[in-house]
């Protein structure tokens, strides 16, 4: 099996450990999973319970639009959020992608200026929130707890510098390839021989992750597809375990 077929079944692995066993709304159980509360003890994630409300949002939530003002942040337990900038010329592209274990909104943290993206549910998400003020208050106190946000927001420009190297010298095809191995590790669902994208994504939506056109991105899937790079079952990508050589 190649690197990326066991780092798959590994990942596979995980999600099926990470269902709680009583109560699926167990709001600690939720916060130790996210990388917020990575190395805490049981105690210090149970002390700060306390400022977080969880919530069930169904597909197509916006939970924010641009502008708003509202200073909350998200963290996702379960599913999937977009987060999308609009351009000047009103077009909506997507710049991330989130799952169970993220983060976002985070900006609230260190300064009041309205929201500069858009967040909409693309896979039914549960998420816990807690006002600005709360949070940062408990990263204050709580040295580990503001470290891991800097490790977030870290990984974030790294995986930034990552796509902006991508855009500048891979080929569209092996932009889209990278894009669904990696939705694959993180919104992955084992099937035969390989990983379906549990994640309902347009054409569009895939253009604006790998900085394309809808056309080229539709063109370049169907040659993937003939390839054997990737697989569509039942509409959705999968990803093989090995790429033919």
């Amino acid at each position: 099996m190649s690197g990326l077929g066991a780092a798959i079944e590994q990942f596979a692995a995980m999600r099926m450990e990470r269902t709680p066993d009583d109560d699926d709304a167990n709001k600690v159980w939720y916060l130790r999973q996210n990388r917020l509360f990575a190395e805490a003890t049981d105690a210090e994630v149970s002390g700060s319970q306390g400022i977080f409300t969880m919530c069930e949002m169904p597909r197509g939530t916006r939970v924010f639009d641009l502008g708003d003002t509202t200073r909350v942040v998200y963290l996702v337990k379960r599913g999937a959020v977009r987060i999308a900038r609009e351009t000047p010329d009103g077009k909506d592209v997507t710049v991330a992608l989130l799952g169970a274990g993220d983060l976002f909104g985070e900006e609230t943290l260190f300064d009041g200026a309205p929201r500069s993206t858009v967040a909409v549910v693309v896979e039914d998400a549960l998420l816990c929130t807690a006002r600005a003020e709360d949070l940062f208050g408990l990263l204050s106190r709580d040295p580990q707890l503001a470290l891991n946000v800097a490790k977030l927001l870290s990984g974030r420009l790294g995986e930034a510098r990552a796509a902006m190297e991508d855009l500048a010298y891979a080929r569209v095809g092996d932009r889209i390839v990278h894009l669904y191995r990696k939705l694959a590790l993180e919104h992955g669902v084992r099937v035969a021989a390989g990983t379906k994208v549990d994640l309902r994504l347009t054409h569009a939506d895939v253009a604006s992750l790998v900085g394309s056109t809808r056309e080229t991105v539709s063109a370049e899937i169907a040659k993937l597809v003939e390839a054997g790079r990737l697989r569509v079952e039942k509409r959705a990508i999968v990803v093989p375990d090995e790429e033919p050589s």
